[in-house]
């Protein structure tokens, strides 16, 4: 089984990080093959030139998925859409 990297891009001190964080644990926390890793924008100088002003950003493998705000079933179905397997489902 392939897994899926979901990286949460944040930065101290955010208030939609803190948000958004919770939200990207309890959707990943649904799948077999999600791994999530979370870093801060400021550490990075290509993430920080791409998404100083756009955190916090869900990138899914290389490509971002979403900026600002989470939405849970969104997220979820671009996850599914990227290899992500649903804890309950079955590998054939």
């Amino acid at each position: 089984m392939s897994s899926v990297t979901l990286t949460l891009l944040g930065r101290d001190n955010c208030h939609l990080c803190d948000q958004a964080e919770p939200l990207v644990d309890e959707v990943a926390s649904r799948f077999a093959n999600v791994s999530v890793e979370k870093a801060l924008v400021d550490d990075h100088p290509e993430w920080l030139e791409l998404y100083s002003d756009k955190i916090p950003v869900v990138l899914i493998g290389d490509e971002a998925h979403s900026q600002w705000h989470v939405e849970p079933e969104a997220l979820a179905r671009a996850l599914e859409s990227a290899g992500g397997l649903l804890s309950d489902t079955k590998p054939e």
